[in-house]
């Protein structure tokens, strides 16, 4: 029942984004350089929901370094949605958790956001690996 949680988590969040920005007009698809916030958080979406859609999962790819860049980036934006779904997007592409919690005190996301940004500073700018080749690591 645990490793369901995330699972249900994000897509509550997904579905409250997509419901909030629902009635909106179409947005551009400006990926993570526009200056449109929900742009940035289509672009999230989107890479989750290319991670999801990999079948069988042995075949997924961590996305590239300058993706989990950029996800870093939106996890200090002022815009909780934002800082909500590059998260979950964060530890659902990277099996990893640093504790970024998008509704804590800034300090303390500040120091989450951090630690994400150094572990994704290690990673090497070469090609990401699939899973079964070692890519995504518990």
């Amino acid at each position: 029942m645990a490793g369901r949680r995330p699972k249900l988590r994000w897509l509550g969040g997904v579905l409250g984004t997509l419901v909030a920005v629902g009635c909106a007009p179409p947005i551009p698809d400006g990926g993570f350089d526009a200056a449109d916030p929900a742009s940035r958080i289509y672009a999230a979406v989107g890479v989750a929901e290319r991670w999801n859609s990999t079948q069988p999962p042995e075949a997924r790819v961590r996305p590239p370094k300058t993706t989990l860049q950029h996800l870093v980036v939106m996890l200090q934006s002022s815009d909780p949605a934002a800082r909500l779904i590059a998260g979950d997007t964060l530890k659902l592409v990277t099996s990893r958790d640093f504790g970024f919690h998008p509704s804590a005190s800034p300090p303390t996301r500040n120091e989450a956001v951090q630690r994400w940004r150094t572990w994704v500073d290690t990673l090497p700018d070469e090609a990401p690996k699939t899973a079964s080749q070692g890519g995504t690591v518990s």
